[in-house]
């Protein structure tokens, strides 16, 4: 234990780069929360994601929030296009 210890100190910056890409690959792998996911899970992916810097999955969770069926519910699908 010492031993591990002793390198540990040794090379901080080379365990810290290697703890931090540990740690976002296991944050990454979380799946995306939907419409079933309750409030402390969807809290907790987003708040994993932003210490892990994914801010791109945080933003996409927040679209997940409130749709119970996203192709009747998507205000954008239901605007009609522009006359000419």
């Amino acid at each position: 234990m010492t031993s591990i210890w002793q390198f540990i100190l040794a090379h901080q910056t080379v365990f810290a780069l290697v703890s931090y890409a540990v740690l976002s690959a296991a944050i990454g792998s979380l799946p995306m929360p939907d419409n079933t996911s309750g409030k402390f899970y969807r809290w907790f992916f987003q708040f994993a994601n932003t210490i892990a810097a994914n801010l791109s999955r945080v933003s996409a969770s927040f679209g997940t929030q409130g749709q119970q069926n996203p192709q009747k519910g998507d205000p954008v699908a239901q605007v009609a296009p522009p006359k000419p």
